[in-house]
């Protein structure tokens, strides 16, 4: 009776190691996607996942559950793109999962290095120089400011100066000359002079006539927790405040302090002499420019890589693959980023004191490299 029971039990464990597995998730068919891709995808993407244009992005060997997301921010309408919207109204899951898989199975395609040159003439950065002239006389040199009472533009973070500048120009910040001196800007003439200023290094000053710099450190720590350490900010929103004009910074903190600049509760409880610490604390520290156009081009790469590098899809997140893709689609997405026209909070600020110049570079590196 025993050895019966044995080999009972011994029958049983053979036969469930003997079974299929059971799947692990929804199957998918590529003969089915395949069929869907040629009615609805082959006109922009090709059947071998090529964009037929420069704009239009390839989707050969792209991770699977990132077409699936993407197919779904167009049908849910959190990506905007009629035609695709459209398209997608009608799928099914299914057929969201089967194209994906069709074009997540199709072979990596060849790189073609530089397929869209950028354009000729003047480059963003000349232009915005050109622009920022008319700033000059106040705010110095490239935005160096030596004028007491004149902030200093150089290394400022753009995302502010844009902001700022819009409101000047459009009255909102009640200043009648720059109102004037600003009229006929366009939004993407603001936008070039910002990051030109941006660019600029800015220079370390020596100790103002007024304040105690080391009185000022400990002041300063409720300021720290937006304009960063010593006044360096890396908020695209936030100014940073090292190696500002020391003047300036004087009367704008006591204009926060007896409200005449508006702003959520700040410096009520500083004095007249405690502010001037504060100023000149900041004034002295080291400035750090917002934007370093001599980055090397494979410490760019290096950010996106942690996320779009080798490792991709098995991050927690899901991303695209950006090697072989074409050129001109990436420089407009990056600037989509960017500009906070596209919708990605962690993109937006990696990307906000990228200049068009920065973008294109980027662009042309992972358009080079072959997809993998």
């Amino acid at each position: 009776m025993r050895n019966l029971i044995f080999g009972i039990v011994a029958l049983l464990i053979l036969a469930a190691c003997s079974k299929e597995p059971e799947p692990t998730g929804p199957t998918v068919d590529i003969d089915a996607g395949k069929t869907i891709a040629q009615a609805s995808c082959a006109g922009c993407h090709g059947m071998d996942g090529r964009g037929e244009a420069g704009d239009i992005p390839n989707l050969a060997a792209q991770p699977a559950d990132y077409l699936i997301d993407a197919l779904h921010a167009y049908k849910d309408g959190r990506r905007h793109h009629a035609a695709l919207q459209n398209m997608t109204a009608g799928m099914s899951e299914a057929d969201i999962r089967n194209i994906a898989g069709y074009y997540s199975s199709l072979p990596p395609l060849a790189a073609v290095a530089d397929s869209q040159p950028p354009k000729p003439g003047a480059s963003s950065y000349e232009e915005g120089a050109q622009i920022a002239a008319i700033c000059a006389d106040c705010h110095g040199e490239n935005g160096y400011s030596t004028t007491q009472g004149v902030p200093s533009l150089a290394g400022q973070q753009p995302a502010y100066l844009i902001i700022s500048t819009q409101e000047y120009a459009s009255g909102s910040r009640g200043h009648v000359e720059k109102e004037a001196m600003l009229k006929g800007l366009e939004q993407i003439d603001i936008e070039k002079m910002a990051m030109f200023f941006a660019s600029q290094p800015p220079v370390a000053r020596e100790a103002p006539p007024f304040g105690d710099p080391v009185k000022g450190e400990p002041l300063s720590a409720g300021c720290g927790e937006c304009h960063g350490a010593r006044g360096v900010s890396y908020d695209p929103m936030v100014p940073s405040l090292a190696g500002q004009e020391p003047y300036y910074l004087m009367n704008a903190i006591k204009a926060y302090r007896d409200h005449e600049r508006k702003h959520e509760e700040m410096m009520t409880d500083k004095n007249d002499q405690e502010i001037e610490d504060i100023a000149a604390y900041y004034a002295i520290q080291k400035p750090q420019g917002a934007i370093d156009q001599s980055v090397p081009m494979q410490e760019l790469a290096a950010k996106c890589d942690r996320c779009h590098g080798p490792a991709v899809g098995k991050a927690s997140i899901v991303v695209p693959s950006l090697n072989g893709q074409n050129r001109q689609y990436l420089v407009d997405v990056m600037k989509a980023y960017r500009d906070n026209d596209r919708g990605s909070s962690m993109m937006h600020k990696m990307s906000a004191d990228y200049s068009d110049e920065m973008i294109e570079a980027i662009a042309s590196y992972y358009a080079g490299h072959p997809a993998q």
